[in-house]
């Protein structure tokens, strides 16, 4: 049994999830992916909280563009499965 401050089986329900960027959000990571950690199945909104969270320099991004799952936009709410493909595609400007 866990304490308080105590991981427990919290720590056996976390998840590896890479993250594809393009254009801005990828110069300014510096990379064309990125790797963070966060609950298995969790929702697209509790994923893109979790990247701002663990990779600040792309909140902006994240705030004025969207996530896709499996090549599709999907709501906050979706849940994302393990082996998904997850980008971020951010606003870009231009003709």
């Amino acid at each position: 049994m866990s304490g308080p401050g105590e991981s427990g089986s919290e720590s056996l329900c976390m998840q590896r999830y890479t993250i594809l960027l393009f254009g801005p959000a990828a110069a300014a990571f510096g990379q064309g992916r990125v790797t963070i950690e966060a609950k298995a199945n969790c929702s697209c909104g509790q994923l893109e909280v979790k990247l701002g969270e663990q990779c600040p320099s792309l909140e902006g991004f994240i705030d004025a563009g969207r996530l896709a799952v499996d090549q599709a936009f999907v709501g906050e709410d979706e849940p994302i499965e393990p082996g998904a493909e997850i980008a971020l595609i951010s606003m870009v400007s231009g003709g």
